[in-house]
């Protein structure tokens, strides 16, 4: 067997097209699917495969979007200055690609690709000068066809506008994504013209070039058509929307996560679950989620970077994002858990109740209208209705510690910096300024009072 040689690798990524029928502003590339722009999803795919350099094509007065949607990654932004097709992009990138690297290409508008399709891409490079990934459809209208010789070699790519009506039966279709061996390239594109009817330089047209001066040519077939759709309009925006929905779903479904309808679940990031876990209607998960055992997640909830663990429910809508829930908890209705939340074991979070940067200790409750900021809670408490920490004084965040067995009455006002110490009770209405005593009922319901002198306070600069 023919050992596979290691090669570096330069992964460009064609991402010119101004994308008219989007009817939109926003470049096309950085039109979003599952949450994140189709750019970011090839990106995304790219990174674990192994590569020493990645260049992105754009059209002009794109750069700085571009640039700011990747901002974190180590990418070379190169412009395109003409829209003269693919060859006339890649050409611009030529410049900019590492010698003796192999080069892939891929398409900003094809957001679905595998990893693993990209690695074959890249390992057939060992016995071909190109590889090309194809796909043989029922209704190849509007793409290119592979022609092959008579022994079944791949000897051109003719586009749609070229072909004769014998030409459009051909069912096998370029996907426009192809991998070139390294100190081949810059010949072909070199011999690139614009001799055709939209006189654009075709990227395919290196295909002819390479089998007629006897360079070999390979091809690899896509696993499904929807990992080479290409996205050109709103439709196939919400098609490509809708074969991750239902991908993600199955993956659910087949790990034994119960769903209450698979086509009502958005998984737009990592939902990882343990055992019998069940997640109803119209619920969207965003980045890292992971969810324990026995959980269950009610109709129209949005979760985000959040950890739930064994035995909680979480009810209809809520909003869960960068919070840490216990073990048999309750969350919810219509419960915010903002970034910073951490709830210990069997604590309860109710209706419109909003909580942020805040640690709750265990069989603690907070069930109804309440406000939680920047506060550290103990143990077996309750926080009556509408009782709130005042966290903000308009310059700067105080913190609230509520200890372990306090009761909090209803419509309390917390003034932070503030201790509210074990076993006290707060009666209903109170607006409490001053540290509470261990033990003892507390009130503090003064006359109104009105300050003439007050000043509002300033942030102090640092």
């Amino acid at each position: 067997m023919k050992q596979r040689v290691e090669m570096k690798t330069t992964i460009v990524i064609l991402a010119a097209g101004e994308g008219t029928r989007m009817k939109s502003s926003i470049p096309k590339s950085l039109h979003r699917v599952a949450g994140k722009s189709m750019l970011r999803h090839i990106v995304d795919t790219t990174s674990n495969i192994e590569r020493e350099q990645l260049i992105v094509v754009h059209s002009p007065n794109t750069e700085d979007i571009i640039k700011e949607e990747l901002f974190e990654t180590k990418t070379t932004f190169v412009e395109q200055d003409k829209p003269l097709g693919t060859g006339h992009a890649l050409r611009a990138a030529n410049p900019s690609i590492e010698k003796n690297n192999a080069v892939i290409v891929l398409l900003a508008d094809v957001p679905l690709i595998r990893q693993r399709t990209i690695n074959q891409l890249k390992n057939n490079l060992s016995d071909n000068k190109l590889v090309i990934l194809t796909i043989e459809v029922e209704n190849p209208k509007g793409y290119g066809r592979i022609l092959r010789d008579d022994k079944g070699h791949i000897k051109s790519i003719i586009e749609e506008s070229e072909c004769s009506e014998s030409e459009k039966k051909i069912k096998e279709i370029n996907t426009g994504i192809m991998a070139f061996a390294p100190d081949k390239l810059e010949n072909w594109l070199d011999q690139l013209d614009a001799n055709n009817t939209k006189g654009e330089y075709y990227l395919t047209d290196v295909i002819k070039i390479a089998y007629d001066e006897g360079s070999s040519v390979g091809a690899i077939r896509a696993e499904s058509e929807m990992e080479v759709f290409g996205v050109n309009d709103k439709k196939d925006l919400a098609k490509a929307e809708q074969a991750i929905r239902e991908e993600k779903a199955n993956e659910l479904l087949e790990a034994g996560v119960t769903l209450a309808d698979p086509s009502r679940v958005d998984v737009r990031g990592t939902l990882t679950c343990g055992t019998d876990v069940y997640i109803d209607i119209g619920t969207v998960f965003v980045g890292d989620v992971i969810i324990g055992d026995n959980v269950e997640i009610g109709p129209y909830s949005l979760i985000k970077d959040s950890r739930i663990g064994n035995n909680s429910k979480i009810l209809s809508h809520c909003n869960i994002e960068q919070a840490t829930i216990g073990s048999s908890c309750n969350v919810g209705p219509f419960a915010r858990v903002r970034p910073g939340t951490e709830l210990m074991s069997e604590v309860k979070i109710g209706n419109f109740v909003e909580t942020k940067k805040s640690t709750i200790g265990d069989g603690s409750k907070v069930n109804h209208l309440s406000y939680i900021g920047d506060a550290e809670i103990g143990k077996n408490t309750n926080i009556g209705a509408g009782a709130i920490t005042c966290n903000y004084d308009g310059a700067s965040k105080h913190k609230t510690v509520i200890e372990d067995d306090v009761f909090i009455g209803s419509g309390v006002e917390l003034v932070a910096p503030i201790t509210v110490e074990k076993g006290a009770t707060v009666g209903a209405g109170s607006t409490i300024s001053k540290s509470v005593e261990e033990g003892k009922l507390t009130l503090e319901r003064g006359d109104r009072k009105t300050l003439d002198n007050w000043k509002r306070p300033t942030k102090k600069e640092t």
